[in-house]
């Protein structure tokens, strides 16, 4: 009789538990009820201008991560706007997107493209609005511009 270092054994438990867990999801992945797409979207057609949008959307975001969030206290005082006036711009565009996610995750799960130009058009005027908002003199643009950077998200 041979005796197993304990390690040993609990390696071997871990992966026998590892298997089992990924037979069971491999068996829900296979059985999901995942509705089809009501439309069908010929995916050549539309891989160049996919491609596109999410290389725009991308560089949208970057800005908006790196540019606009570091000065958008900065851009609201201008505006005449209290300190905790700006934290409630700066917090804006991720509250809106807590509820816009679950949205455009259902959308985009029966159909890519159209929430993909959607979230483009609305992501590009947010930062339309966003820049305005100082020749306009509005804190109201300005935060209505945020919050539709963040409906995209």
């Amino acid at each position: 009789m041979v005796v197993q270092d304990p390690v040993i054994c609990l390696i071997q438990a871990s992966v026998e538990k590892l298997t089992r867990s990924t037979n069971f999801l491999k068996f829900l992945g296979q059985h999901a009820l995942i509705q089809e797409a009501e439309e069908h979207v010929d995916e050549r057609r539309y891989h160049f201008v996919s491609l596109l949008l999410n290389l725009v959307n991308t560089f949208l975001y970057m800005v908006n991560t790196y540019i606009i969030v570091p000065t958008a206290d900065d851009y609201s005082m201008s505006l005449g706007a209290a300190a905790t006036v700006c934290g409630i711009i700066i917090g804006s565009m991720a509250v809106a997107q807590v509820f816009s996610a679950v949205y455009f995750s259902a959308w985009s799960n029966k159909s890519y493209f159209r929430p993909l130009v959607f979230s483009s058009i609305v992501l590009f005027l947010g930062n339309v609005l966003y820049a305005l908002a100082y020749d306009l003199n509005s804190l109201t643009i300005l935060l209505i511009g945020r919050l539709m950077c963040g409906m995209c998200g």
